[in-house]
């Protein structure tokens, strides 16, 4: 009876010590995992490893599961064991088994053994963010936040049949690894900046090849992996100022290919090769350091969506509607054409500055035409890839292309100003050698404004070679032709009048004088005589013969008379019987 009490016992203990899952939780990544973590603290775990389950394009969800199931060891016999289910729960937490010659005692003094002041138990944390092709399927944004608060570690299932077509591998692990060497560069900085010492997190990447447990043909699928890793690795963008990582050797601690049939892989995430229940393993940090790096995620503006006031202190500014980029297609549009455009962008860039210098101001007569060239260079560079049936009917790729063609003609559009400002300077220096050649002359403001027109009408011919065909753009628009022209005139009408006004203060020009206005008036006065033969000759002597001689031979009005109305008197005057002569 007792023996059976001690086996009944000792069987409690064993199911009590051995590794179980705590919880499970359906909410968003990467903040579920500080609920887990939490978890796991209450169960005891003062050491906590995390790490991200992400599967190739070609792994279903059913298969997905049951890899998650059978890798971390969730048989289903504990309490909650039901909470992991691949495609609803986001994250789980799983305590290990304590090991005797791992677990940390301390005894009093003089104490007995066996009381121990602290125990200490470890944990892992798994986030298991959904890559699937639904609408239930992680976005990027999530995947990639996540990656990088659980500090690069990774557990991969790559599918046979992605390894054999090269695609589908790195649909979600291309952009997270473009991300993780993005944070590390960041918080390198950030700790520079500060005076603090960096303190790398190791890493760790377990890559299980789905449907593969042969070791020949285990050995086949680890090289084409590490061709196509290579090839990605080079596709992706990577951080200015630091080593370029070639391989995944540079952007990993330690590298661990298995087989579907591997258990317990949540032993195998030690970047050193123990055992990760250890609490010296590099990979376990305390929940408190775990949370804090879930949180340095979030400030940093990884994650999308999170609201104002979380957007407001983050030290990244953070779109407020990211896409969701879900489709595989978005994703590898994303990854291949987007540091494509960016070559193209570079290259055109520099096809047009070493012709105009590095400053631009080196004056190219054709540069419309060197324009054109270079930005149609550049956007078959992208056609040539986007423009296949993988990316005909994809957003992102649309996308990628409208907005390498706006930075195009907005750089463009800057050095075109530099351009016709050095227009505008050899057409000034035209102009004023003109007005050097004229000889001072009553003349001379006609001339000089004979010079101006003609240097307008040359300035004019040159600047429409300086225009690109396509130049308006959403942000704005290349300045016009005539807008040019007008401030020229402006530029050529002010130095005139300046010269002019030089010239005449020094006494060499002098204008030519105005001629007086001669006004003259011509009126017939109806009768100055008297009648004529043609009217009744008993009517020629009526008033006598009369003949008007003003005395001064001359009629002038007077002011008062005009302003009177008397003026008219002077015109058809009313002569005085004094002023006549009779005629008898």
């Amino acid at each position: 009876m007792r023996l059976s009490r001690l086996a009944l016992l000792a069987t409690l203990l064993t199911s009590t010590d051995a590794s179980h899952v705590v919880s499970g939780t359906t909410a968003r990544l990467p903040m579920s995992l500080t609920t887990v973590i939490q978890d796991l603290e209450a169960e005891g775990a003062t050491h906590v490893t995390t790490a991200t389950f992400l599967t190739s394009r070609s792994v279903r969800k059913s298969e997905g599961s049951v890899l998650l199931r059978s890798l971390f060891g969730v048989s289903g016999s504990g309490d909650h064991d039901d909470e992991v289910d691949y495609g609803t729960t986001t994250a789980f937490g799983k305590k290990l088994a304590d090991d005797d010659d791992e677990t940390a005692t301390s005894t009093k003094e003089g104490g007995e053994e066996g009381e121990s002041d602290e125990e200490i138990g470890s944990g892992v944390a798994i986030a298991c963010p959904p890559c699937l092709t639904s609408r239930r399927g992680a976005t990027a944004s999530e995947v990639t936040s996540t990656v990088v608060a659980c500090g690069g570690t990774v557990v991969y299932v790559a599918d046979r049949v992605d390894l054999g077509r090269s695609e589908g591998l790195f649909d979600y692990l291309g952009p997270a690894l473009e991300r993780l060497l993005a944070f590390r560069k960041m918080a390198l900085e950030i700790e520079e900046q500060s005076g603090g010492a960096y303190e790398h997190r190791p890493s760790t990447l377990i890559v299980v090849f789905n449907g593969v447990s042969d070791p020949r043909e285990m050995k086949e699928m680890q090289t084409l992996w590490e061709a196509a890793a290579t090839t990605m690795l080079a596709s992706i963008i990577q951080p200015r100022g630091s080593s370029k990582a070639n391989t995944l050797d540079d952007v990993f601690d330690r590298i661990e290919y298995l087989s579907c049939d591997e258990k317990d892989v949540d032993a195998h995430l030690c970047p050193a090769g123990g055992k990760v229940a250890s609490p010296a393993s590099p990979s376990s940090r305390e929940p408190s350091e775990v949370a804090t790096s879930v949180s340095d995620v979030v400030n940093a503006g990884l994650v999308e969506n999170l609201g104002p006031m979380v957007e407001m202190a983050a030290r990244v500014p953070v779109k407020a509607a990211c896409p969701r980029l879900t489709c595989p297609v978005d994703l590898a549009a994303a990854r291949l054409l987007g540091p494509l455009a960016n070559k193209a962008l570079g290259e055109c860039l520099d096809t047009v500055r070493a012709e105009t210098g590095p400053d631009g101001t080196t004056l190219v007569p054709e540069f419309g035409a060197l324009c054109n060239a270079a930005i149609k260079r550049a956007l078959d560079a992208v056609d040539e890839v986007a423009a296949g049936s993988r990316f005909k009917k994809s957003p992102i790729a649309k996308r990628i292309r409208a907005d390498l063609q706006e930075n195009l003609y907005s750089e463009m559009g800057d050095i075109y100003e530099l351009q016709v400002a050095a227009c505008k300077e050899a057409a000034f220096a035209n102009f004023r050698g003109k007005l050097n050649k004229l000889r001072i002359s009553p003349n001379l403001p006609s001339q000089m404004k004979e010079a101006a027109e003609s240097s307008l009408k040359e300035f004019a011919s040159s600047v429409k070679k300086l225009r690109s065909v396509s130049h308006a753009t959403s942000y704005g628009s290349w300045t016009s032709n005539a807008d040019q022209i007008n401030s020229l005139r402006h530029r050529f009408n002010e130095h005139n009048s300046e010269r002019l006004r030089a010239a005449r203060a020094s006494g060499q020009f002098k204008p030519v004088p105005r001629k007086g206005v001669t006004v003259g008036m011509h009126w017939l006065l109806p009768k100055p005589f008297g009648n004529d033969y043609r009217q009744e000759p008993n009517r020629v002597h009526t008033a006598e013969d009369l003949v008007y001689v003003p005395a001064d031979g001359l009629t002038d009005v007077s002011g008062s008379e005009i302003r009177t109305g008397d003026w008219r008197r002077g015109v058809v005057p009313v002569p005085n019987s004094g002023e006549m002569m009779y005629l008898k």
